[in-house]
């Protein structure tokens, strides 16, 4: 296994890897994902955040092929936060650790990131049954914050979560 960071030099293998979320998409986005899910994973970024705070790592396995990533923005929505936006593992390969792997490397990014000392993410109601275990064994709580979520055709409730960096 090694951890790179994906650019949209990436896309192909991104889509490849969201061929296999396991219904994710069709449940956060109310279809399957596009070529352009891809492409927006790769780039697209919360509002007033500098192009150079986003960083995708992307987890390849040892046959070379991308089983996972995980975006994190740097300083959003405030200077002491690192936010999650995805990480999603290939759901043909789920409970083999990889999402422990890459949670492990994002952890070890965001931990050089000096003003950072809270990780937080986005658990939208809809995927909640299979989001919120995961999160939850790795130490992050709900915060009570909550806001609308809309996305396609679905619309919902995102909840945010929290947990300290650990250095």
């Amino acid at each position: 296994m090694r951890i790179v960071d994906l650019t949209v030099d990436d896309v192909d293998a991104v889509l490849r890897l969201f061929a296999d979320d396991g219904g994710y998409s069709a449940r956060v986005t109310g279809h399957a994902a596009s070529r352009q899910d891809a492409v927006d994973a790769l780039t697209e970024r919360p509002p007033g955040t500098a192009p150079e705070a986003k960083r995708v790592l992307g987890l390849y396995d040892d046959a070379d092929e991308l089983v996972g990533l995980a975006d994190v923005i740097r300083g959003w929505p405030d200077v002491g936060y690192a936010h999650v936006g995805l990480l999603q593992t290939s759901a043909s390969r789920h409970r083999q650790g990889l999402g422990r792997a890459l949670h492990a490397a994002v952890e070890e990014l965001v931990a050089t990131w000096p003003e950072s000392a809270t990780l937080r993410l986005a658990v939208v109601d809809i995927n909640r049954d299979a989001a919120e275990p995961f999160w939850r064994a790795l130490g992050y709580r709900a915060t009570g914050e909550s806001k609308p979520f809309e996305s396609g055709n679905v619309r919902t409730v995102a909840r945010i979560w929290a947990r300290p960096i650990a250095r």
